[in-house]
Formats: C-alpha cells, structure tokens, sequence
C-alpha cells in the first residue's frame, strides 16, 4: 500500500518516501522518482502516512509521532479501526494531530478508487487531507471508527469469509479429480472469475486474516453467513427431497 499510496500522492504534493533502513527507502524512491529520507527527516514534515502492518502500528506511531514537530499530522492506514485508533491517539504527543484512512483499493490503476477517513484526532488538517486524496483520484467518505468497522464487516468480512469457505469446499471436492485439467472444461466465465479473484485473496492472506481476527463485528457477521447458508441448504435439500 505504501507504494501505491506513493504512486497516487507524488503528482499532489511535495513527497518523500522514509524507513528505518535509508538506502532502501531511497532505493525505492529512485525507481519511483521521489525523494528519499530517513528518520531523521521527521521534525520538518508537516504529514506522516504509517504504511506498515497493523501489528506494527502502535509502536511504530509511537516512535515515529516523538519526532513530528508541534501542528503536524500523523496518518495511519489501517483496515480495522476499533481499538487501533485509540492506541495509537494515546501514544501520541499532545501536539500532534491524527487520522486514520483506509483506501479500499490496492492497485493506483483501478478506476474506483474508494478511501474511508476516520477524523480521531484531526485539529484543522481534515480539509487539507481530504483535499489531497481527491486530487491524488480518491472518492473520501468520512466515518467513525465504529461505523467503518461494523460496515467493512457487512461488505469486507462476509464476502472474505465466504470465498475463504468456497476455497476449502473446492479443495476438498478435488479429491475426486485427477488435477485442475479436469475441471477447466467445466468451468463458466463467472466461475473463472471467482477462482480468479479467491487467488487474490491468497496474496492477501495476511491482511485478510487479521480483518476476521481484529474486526470487533466480524463474528456476528460469519455467524449470519453461517445461519443462512444453513437455511439455504435445508431449502435445498427439501426440494432434493
């Protein structure tokens, strides 16, 4: 996301792109044709975007906010907000404003660019911010905390969890079947598209994965997945009957 963020934001604003390892931070920031920095550079930014695992936020907001100067902006980017903002907002340095996003996008070509903004701490920079994303071709939607993650776990983990289950029913069900050449022939264009995009969510694992743990709605959601998947079935199995 840091790259993609970095590939959107560079036409909008002055950028450099920083991490604990200099030369590689500056590396990467060769290739894509933007400054490079190191830490050290943090006191004469006016906003600092965290692109980092969620696990590693907190600390990472911590260290990072200790050397943002009085008025700047912390960033986060973060797919769950519960709990997360909180940490972060109380590690923070009074002097230090902050907003969480969540860009709902992990590609800068796609067409429908969608960003959630979360205003946790945000003194006068929403404008700005919010500014910055639109003319970097994002479509912003203010939320809460508690709103962005009771609809992500509608639209985020019911849809996850469904084709995470569709996966595992087809692995299984190969078993009567020699290998994916026996399959294909079979397959409609839908169904080709499904497959395509549950390979997706396998390079995605990870984030997914911490969505269904860390989302504070996520169990009452697979548990209504589950029930009407069940009530589904006995329909069938009625006319099966």
């Amino acid at each position: 996301m840091g790259r993609c963020m970095a590939a959107l934001l560079r036409g909008s604003c002055d950028l450099t792109i920083m991490g604990r390892d200099a030369g590689k931070a500056k590396a990467v920031a060769g290739r894509m044709g933007i400054m490079g920095g190191a830490p050290a550079d943090l006191p004469r930014m006016d906003v600092v975007v965290l692109t980092v695992p969620t696990g590693a936020l907190l600390s990472s907001a911590r260290e990072t906010s200790s050397l943002m100067k009085a008025g700047s902006l912390l960033v986060d980017i973060s797919s769950v907000k519960c709990g997360v903002v909180e940490g972060i907002c109380s590690a923070l340095p009074d002097g230090v404003f902050f907003i969480s996003i969540h860009p709902l996008f992990a590609s800068p070509h796609v067409r429908v660019k969608n960003a959630i903004v979360v205003p946790v701490r945000p003194g006068p920079w929403m404008p700005a911010l919010t500014g910055l994303l639109t003319r970097a071709g994002m479509r912003v939607r203010e939320a809460s905390a508690e709103e962005h993650d009771r609809v992500m776990a509608t639209v985020q983990v019911i849809p996850h969890f469904a084709l995470l289950s569709i996966k595992e029913a087809i692995a299984r069900a190969r078993g009567d079947f020699a290998g994916d050449d026996d399959l294909e022939p079979f397959l409609t264009h839908n169904i080709i598209k499904i497959m395509r995009t549950i390979g997706l969510i396998d390079r995605n694992i990870a984030t997914i994965e911490m969505i269904q743990r860390e989302n504070k709605y996520a169990t009452a959601a697979r548990k209504a997945f589950i029930e009407e998947a069940a009530k589904l079935d006995a329909h069938y199995s009625r006319r099966n009957a």
